[in-house]
């Protein structure tokens, strides 16, 4: 197993798990945890931050990252448009819609297995190498785009939080 291949292999269960936490908050109605939500957004944004690091010598992936961080935030704030907000009992929640986040989440773990394929795969002899996962500009847009929806989405959250908190 090359370098190439022994990134992927060590961070995708990570990713995975995250993965799979992040779906399963963003069906039904959510529990407002302020705490959960900054970690969030520092995770992601800490993620993010070494991305861009790695994929520096790339511009191409680099610019495709920011971009997909806009897409994100955009989608975000169609997300917090379409977020209910109740209380009951004096508990605050709210219920996301399912349908931005999951397909987000989705279209991420769709790339990250397809990129882990194609990076670990046997190639003819004589075949170029593919490039290595951060020279993706695709697979960087993609992540970019869901660490940008989270990362705005439970700023959005914890903003609306605060506001209401204040007026009660």
């Amino acid at each position: 197993m090359n370098s190439a291949q022994l990134v992927p292999a060590l961070v995708g269960p990570f990713i995975a798990w995250r993965i799979y936490q992040r779906l399963r908050r963003n069906i039904g109605r959510q529990l407002l945890r302020p705490k959960r939500l900054i970690g969030s957004i520092v995770m992601f944004s800490i993620v993010s931050a070494g991305i861009a690091f790695a994929a520096a010598q790339y511009l191409p992936s680099l610019a495709a990252l920011g971009g997909g961080l806009g897409l994100g935030a955009i989608a975000a704030v169609f997300g917090l448009r379409l977020t209910r907000f109740e209380t009951r009992e004096g508990v605050d929640y709210y219920i996301p819609n399912t349908y931005i986040g999951v397909g987000l989440s989705l279209l991420l773990v769709g790339r990250i297995v397809f990129r882990v394929l194609v990076l670990t795969t046997q190639r003819p002899a004589g075949a170029m190498p593919p490039p290595s996962l951060f020279h993706s500009p695709l697979t960087l847009l993609v992540f970019g785009a869901t660490a940008g929806y989270y990362v705005a989405y439970s700023a959005g959250v914890l903003r609306h939080h605060q506001k209401t908190t204040r007026i009660n």
